[in-house]
């Protein structure tokens, strides 16, 4: 039977247990079996014990020595900043606080006060003393600037806070394919944080590559809950795994783990043209004037780049290590991606989470094409924002830290160059500052074209086209690929006859390079775009 309370802030009996919830007062859920949680039956109500006062006294607390606080049942003040003036959380409706001061901490920091002494720190050598007062400083461990309670050590004048005194000395970040260590002050010389891509003060502390002499990241972003997966990895031996892909038979021969059947020949010097019925197996994109390697007796391609995709990396999109998937078992199975939202067949990455990225949007750490932005573009945060080549807001967006400029994975993985049926020559990749004056309309729909937005043109001809009629929906699947499932055949054709097909859902005809084809009790049904096959019940 569960144990009963009663709390003079509740007007119910409360009860004691284990189990998965989201506690009323800080709004954080709890590990199940792991945290007890006071309960009420009637309101359907739950809290952490820590997050809920225990008495109507008042409380003394080191951090704020010269004045007792008292409990607040109702919210902070309205003359405070309603946040918790230590771990700067935003107040909810318990509150431990001094009128005199103005200062204020929540149920959790008053209920759980840090310790006056640290014998043994992470970042320290010697002992740390809590100083119980408002003073401005910067951390030694991460550089970042306090207000109040710092842990010193006076013998050696430095100063930390307190969620940097057991800074972890080694961890694995998703920036980077080797460990780092933690320590102060970093080497000298102009560093760049590879995570925000500010400059980093080697007055402080931060975290280093041993093997990368030019890689550093500051301590707060280095230990950010989208960088980091929380493991410590002091002490632990570090695993050396073979991530190469192919073994090299002879100069320009490779015998690649995804091909079992024959060796491929590295292709040099080529120019295809009519490549489009020339697709690479890893990323379904055409294969044209790209070194590549072939197998001479069965039609397999792979980029050069492609065929060089490691079997394990590391991506800012999740914290996990994501495994390289190839082969009949993988090849043969559709997958959207979680970066770019497009459907794909072929190679992809997969971590243990379950997030899915085809070889493109993985192998994208930056973006660097100075004639679509004058500059490099990274993945800093993982904050919603514009993209301004196609107007959309997304989740993940490249960011220039120089300007106001942000680019989703969709946009960013674009070809530069790209062969449709609308004009002889290859369609080049613009951005919306090199739209010509004046009003255009897209070669393919005949619409009008946005002059803000990313489109492709014709250097010879300048015709201008919409970047969606040009790519369409099934860009990353191979044409004349053929599903089946159950009593139907599913197959992506490709558009480039005069007669178009009619789509079954929409009713007109399709625009799009690529289109499904389905064939159910013998009869052909076409859909344009993902939208219009989704719409079909099968």
């Amino acid at each position: 039977m569960a144990k009963t309370l009663d709390l003079f802030w509740h007007e119910h009996p409360l009860y004691e247990k284990y189990r998965m919830f989201t506690c009323q007062e800080c709004h954080r859920s709890a590990i199940p079996f792991f945290e007890v949680f006071y309960g009420c039956f009637r309101c359907n109500i739950k809290w952490h014990p820590y997050c809920v006062p225990r008495s109507t006294k008042n409380i003394n607390h080191p951090c704020h020595p010269n004045h007792p606080l008292e409990v607040l049942l109702q919210g902070p003040p309205s003359y405070s900043d309603e946040k918790c003036s230590l771990c700067q959380r935003k107040l909810s409706n318990f509150v431990y606080h001094c009128k005199l001061c103005n200062f204020s901490i929540d149920m959790e920091c008053g209920n759980r006060p840090p310790p006056h002494k640290v014998d043994h720190p992470k970042c320290h050598e010697h002992a740390l003393t809590l100083m119980g007062r408002e003073v401005s400083f910067t951390c030694n461990a991460c550089g970042t600037h306090g207000e109040r309670n710092p842990y010193v050590c006076l013998p050696c004048s430095v100063m930390f806070h307190y969620d940097c005194i057991d800074l972890p000395h080694v961890i694995n970040i998703n920036r980077h394919d080797h460990r780092i260590s933690h320590s102060y002050p970093l080497k000298r010389g102009n560093w760049v944080c590879e995570i925000c891509r500010q400059d980093i003060n080697t007055t402080y502390g931060g975290y280093s590559c041993n093997k990368c002499p030019d890689f550093f990241v500051h301590s707060k972003c280095a230990t950010r809950k989208d960088v980091w997966d929380g493991t410590e990895l002091e002490g632990i031996p570090e695993e050396v795994v073979d991530v190469a892909p192919f073994e090299v038979i002879e100069e320009g021969v490779i015998y690649h783990f995804s091909h079992e059947k024959h060796n491929l020949f590295l292709i040099e010097d080529v120019f295809i043209d009519g490549a489009e019925d020339m697709h690479c197996e890893a990323c379904a994109r055409p294969v044209s004037s790209e070194k590549h390697y072939k197998c001479v007796e069965c039609k397999f391609i792979l980029h050069e780049e492609c065929a060089n995709l490691p079997l394990t990396k590391r991506h800012g999109l999740s914290t996990g290590i994501f495994y390289l998937r190839f082969g009949k078992d993988f090849s043969e199975q559709n997958f959207s991606c979680d970066a770019c939202n497009r459907d794909g067949r072929g190679f992809s990455y997969k971590d243990e989470e379950g997030v899915v990225l085809d070889v493109l949007c993985a192998s994208l750490s930056f973006f660097k094409h100075p004639k679509l932005h004058p500059h490099t573009l990274f993945l800093t945060t993982i904050d919603r924002g514009t993209c301004l080549a196609c107007g959309e807001n997304k989740l993940n967006v490249l960011r220039c830290v120089d300007c106001d400029y942000s680019l989703d994975y969709k946009c960013a993985t674009l070809p530069l160059v790209i062969k449709h049926r609308c004009d002889t020559h290859y369609l080049v990749l613009r951005s919306g500052e090199e739209a010509p004056e004046g009003k255009y309309w897209c070669e393919i729909c005949e619409a009008e074209t946005n002059p803000e937005r990313w489109f492709y043109t014709c250097d010879d001809c300048g015709v201008v086209c919409h970047i969606e009629c040009v790519t369409g929906d099934f860009l990353n699947i191979k044409p004349g690929i053929i599903m089946k499932n159950r009593e139907n055949k599913f197959e992506v054709g490709f558009n480039d006859h005069d007669s178009r097909p009619k789509c079954t859902d929409c009713g007109s005809r399709c625009r799009f390079p690529r289109f499904f084809k389905v064939t159910r009790k013998n009869i052909e049904y076409y859909y344009c775009s993902k939208a219009c096959f989704q719409n079909a019940k099968f």
